[in-house]
């Protein structure tokens, strides 16, 4: 094991990998590192899915640090916290690959 990665920061990893093992949450991901800021509805759309999962995987997903939250006016704008979540997703993609 790497004496830099402590046990603490590897169970800090564990839970945002947990947070990211959803094909929904992954496809939310997809989405708005394409189009860089959307709101709830706006998701639903571009995912044909419903309200109430898309804004309980967002409010996951924000609460764990993966994604930003900004309001303007009574909706809510959800981006990426980290662009670098994408770079593990195509990781893991390419390794399924090979």
């Amino acid at each position: 094991m790497d004496p830099c990665i402590c046990k603490e920061e590897l169970e800090r990893v564990a839970y945002i990998l947990k947070a990211l093992s959803n094909a929904n949450r992954l496809m939310i991901l997809t989405v708005l590192s394409k189009n860089q800021e959307m709101n709830v509805s706006d998701i639903c759309s571009a995912l044909q899915c419903t309200q109430p999962l898309i804004s309980h995987h967002l409010t996951d997903m924000h609460a764990k640090g993966i994604l930003k939250l900004r309001r303007e006016g009574r909706n809510m704008y959800y981006s990426l916290e980290h662009e670098k979540v994408m770079d593990i997703i195509r990781c893991i993609s390419e390794c399924k690959k090979t």
